[in-house]
């Protein structure tokens, strides 16, 4: 069932099943995401494979936000490595190309299903992150309506004629931190954790499923760099990569970013109560700590 109340700008999503989901840590040889223990799985929706390493496996969640009886939609995990350790900033540039295709193939497939109004893709790495299982993976949810509090962000976003992303100001707001041809990494000027970055497209994209192929490949490259800096600030560091897009039949204009958020530290009574976070060091500190370290890994 969802919840939502206007006056105070708060949804919910009340998923009982969820609580019976395991926690399985990384000594645990039960782990269902592992190619040895794939029987475990019920089914298999689809996967994709580079040189015989898997690098995409898309299962239904055996305990999903979604239901017939409340939230209507589906939610997939999607698995990205058969070796239950591995870090994501290990992969290798062809294996977060073909993942990152092989997640727009699957936004695809949703998209063709009429009633599916968002898509949500994310991943959360590491326990402080809100990953159960300590085998990397991600998960998409698409959902038959918006939800309200997405709503609202579309609703203040759309507020002038022009795209916040697209037009100078944020350029003038935010921080550089890198850039390709296709792909600008920035700090925000607000950001609400330490060291977080955000992807952006320098061309308008609605949502994930509008990205080009050369897009997505230059994404698949920078995402690695950016966990290997992240590695290097904090190797013990856990993190939450999320797709931030618009709606996918395009009723609430948006400009489709990934934010990259570092797991340091708990939220606490004060950001729960005000939704306003302090933050322990100053975006242009971090900005400049990681332009210095990405400089030296990629001169």
């Amino acid at each position: 069932m969802r919840r939502f109340q206007e006056v105070f700008n708060r949804t919910s999503i009340m998923a009982p099943r969820r609580d019976a989901r395991p926690f399985i840590d990384e000594e645990d040889s039960s782990c269902p995401f592992c190619l040895a223990n794939k029987e475990c799985l019920e089914s298999i929706i689809d996967e994709s494979w580079q040189e015989g390493e898997l690098v995409a496996r898309f299962v239904p969640n055996r305990f999903p936000a979604t239901s017939k009886e409340g939230v209507k939609g589906l939610h997939d995990v999607i698995i990205d490595t058969e070796y239950h350790t591995k870090h994501p900033k290990d992969f290798t540039r062809v294996h977060w190309e073909t993942l990152l295709l092989s997640i727009q193939k699957r936004w695809h497939q949703l998209m063709t299903r009429p009633e599916i109004e968002f898509i949500q893709v994310f991943k959360n790495y590491g326990t402080k992150a809100g990953a159960s299982i300590s085998h990397s993976h991600w998960q998409i949810i698409a959902l038959e309506e918006i939800p309200y509090s997405m709503q609202q962000k579309y609703l203040v976003y759309h507020q002038g004629e022009n795209c916040y992303l697209c037009q100078a100001q944020h350029r003038k707001d935010g921080i550089l931190v890198w850039e390709d041809a296709d792909i600008e990494v920035w700090v925000p000027s607000i950001p609400l954790f330490p060291y977080e970055v955000w992807f952006v497209p320098k061309q308008h994209r609605q949502h994930y499923g509008e990205l080009s192929a050369w897009e997505i490949k230059t994404l698949g490259k920078l995402i690695k760099y950016l966990l290997e800096v992240y590695h290097q600030l904090n190797p013990q560091g856990d993190f939450n990569i999320c797709m931030m897009s618009g709606d996918v039949r395009g009723k609430n204009p948006y400009h489709f970013y990934i934010q990259l958020v570092m797991r340091i530290g708990h939220i606490a009574g004060f950001e729960i109560a005000t939704n306003c976070h302090i933050l322990s060091i100053e975006p242009r500190t971090y900005a400049e700590e990681m332009k210095k370290i990405l400089k030296g890994m990629y001169k």
